[in-house]
């Protein structure tokens, strides 16, 4: 009895030796820790500008240096630079395709001829180009068929023309739209913001069939801005003198979130602060003033505002914001900042990175 229970009480000294063993083990493994985005050091005077994203860990990165422009993909996280594409034309518009395969330069060789130009990203290699009049243009890439590419170009005396660019055959079509204020709303439709002046506040927005001149359908009356992503139409409204709303529409236009926020105004109309436009179901952002007032003299702080439409939730990510360009990346929860692109918002954390880092010269 004696040899049984001693052989007992080793055993169980055992067991917890071991138990005790594998809890400090477990104690001491290492936690995952979050990514830290890392800033770049580029001169001043060679920094352009970042584009936009190209992944959920890169952004398209423009410099200039010696009077030639370079095109880079930069690592957020390791500050690794991969060459794209380089030129001396003077660059007036870069857009990022909805896939990331390609980029579209716009830039002007001389004062008579300007030349729109796919870029592939994976090689630089150049897609398609179509020479043009320097003019003043704006873009719109088709979400859903990326080979199309609307444009609107000004003429000196502001008078427009729209046109559809497939840049896979170089063909382009004239566009009858009554409204320079434009979105794709899926492979051949187009939602324009109708107004009966050009500098009108508030306009009805239309659907229109690019290959059918004849239809088009009212879809929302009097609105100030609308913006399309993912099918999902957000038209921004003036609900009140005090009160901006924010509207969020599904397939067939209909109502799924409303956002209330407080209205800056002056005689010329209403002002609507910076949002993210590659929003979808569940993340939009925005930024918000604190109260409604009329604008005046001396700069503005905001909240930055995190809305889920779909679970009717709204969180504040930053106090004290300048109001400042918003974009993220479809699949993440990092928002590119500024004038120039060059911070990095995580909207999880709240915390803010300088992606780019221009020392300034000391005398």
């Amino acid at each position: 009895m004696k040899k049984s229970n001693a052989f007992l009480l080793i055993t169980l000294l055992m067991g917890l030796v071991f138990i005790s063993f594998g809890c400090s083990e477990e104690k001491e493994t290492p936690k995952k820790t979050t990514k830290e985005v890392q800033g770049v050091e580029i001169k001043t005077k060679e920094f352009q500008r970042v584009v936009g994203w190209l992944s959920k860990d890169s952004v398209l990165l423009q410099t200039k240096k010696s009077g030639v422009t370079y095109f880079d993909e930069l690592n957020i996280y390791n500050k690794k630079k991969r060459a794209i594409f380089n030129t001396k034309e003077s660059i007036s518009e870069v857009q990022i395709s909805p896939d990331y395969r390609n980029i579209l330069l716009y830039s002007a060789e001389s004062d008579k001829k300007a030349t729109m130009r796919i870029i592939a990203l994976n090689d630089g290699s150049t897609v398609s180009s179509r020479a043009t009049k320097p003019l003043t243009t704006t873009f719109y890439w088709n979400d859903e068929s990326p080979e199309k590419i609307m444009f609107v170009t000004y003429s000196p005396e502001w008078d427009f023309q729209i046109e559809n660019w497939d840049y896979t055959l170089n063909q382009v079509d004239k566009i009858e739209l009554a409204s320079p204020f434009i979105s794709w709303y899926g492979d051949n439709l187009v939602i324009s913001n109708n107004k009966d002046k050009r500098d009108d506040e508030i306009g009805n927005l239309y659907l229109q069939d690019i290959r059918d001149k004849a239809t088009k359908n009212l879809i929302v009356a009097n609105i100030m801005q609308f913006a399309v992503h993912d099918n999902v139409l957000l038209t921004i409204e003036k609900s009140s003198d005090e009160k901006l709303l924010y509207d969020f529409r599904t397939i067939g236009f209909q109502n799924f979130y409303s956002y209330s926020a407080a209205r800056e105004y002056d005689e010329l109309g209403t002002f609507v602060p910076y949002f993210d436009t590659n929003f979808d179901k569940n993340t939009f952002l925005t930024f918000v003033p604190y109260k409604s007032a009329k604008i005046g003299s001396g700069q503005k702080e905001y909240k930055l505002v995190k809305i889920d439409p779909t679970n009717n939730k709204e969180s504040t990510v930053l106090d004290l914001m300048d109001n400042q360009p918003l974009l993220s990346y479809e699949t993440g929860d990092l928002v590119l900042y500024g004038y120039l692109f060059d911070k990095v918002i995580d909207t999880k954390t709240g915390k803010m990175y300088n992606l780019i880092n221009t020392p300034n010269k000391s005398f």
